[in-house]
């Protein structure tokens, strides 16, 4: 990945890296995950759903805490990878999912192999826009997910093209997946 100016990562592991530019790690940051799982409300992974772009963004849409728009086509790096791009927020009817929520309310939906109790979710007025491609590596079929976060609407909105270049620039030994 090619970094204009400085950014700085808190994660770096096989299944997560993540990168925000300095100083705005709690406000904004560019996720890269590997083989996502969905997880229901009651944070245990939700039954039937295949690990492809198709099969999560249906899920996504069925969750009634979340507010999940239409899907569209988009890319991730420079190869480009075809991915399914949604973005993803609390539903104004949503009911609160987590104890330590520190809002109205909160959602956890995703989580990654070997992530013991550890999943993924956005609080109140938090937008993550989810990019969605299935890659072949390893002579096997994976799901590649590139989140970018905004604290709200009008910081992700911000945020995107400094977020897109980035991605954009992403580089891996990967293909579509056949």
């Amino acid at each position: 990945m090619a970094f204009t100016g400085r950014w700085e990562s808190h994660e770096d592991q096989p299944v997560e890296f993540s990168v925000a530019p300095e100083g705005s790690w709690d406000v904004h940051r560019v996720l890269f995950w590997s083989d996502l799982i969905p997880v229901g409300k009651d944070r245990k992974r939700a039954a039937g759903v295949a690990s492809t772009a198709s099969e999560l963004v249906a899920w996504l849409g069925t969750r009634p805490n979340l507010h999940v728009s239409t899907p569209r086509s988009g890319s991730i790096g420079k190869a480009p990878l075809p991915a399914k791009v949604v973005d993803i927020a609390i539903s104004s009817a949503a009911v609160n999912e987590a104890a330590d929520c520190p809002v109205r309310a909160c959602a956890d939906f995703l989580t990654w192999p070997n992530a013991g109790d550890n999943v993924y979710g956005i609080a109140e007025p938090a937008v993550l826009r989810l990019y969605l491609s299935d890659v072949e590596y390893g002579g096997r079929n994976h799901l590649l997910a590139v989140g970018i976060e905004g604290q709200d609407r009008a910081d992700l909105k911000d945020f995107l093209p400094e977020a897109e270049r980035l991605i954009a620039t992403a580089d891996a030994p990967l293909s579509p997946a056949s």
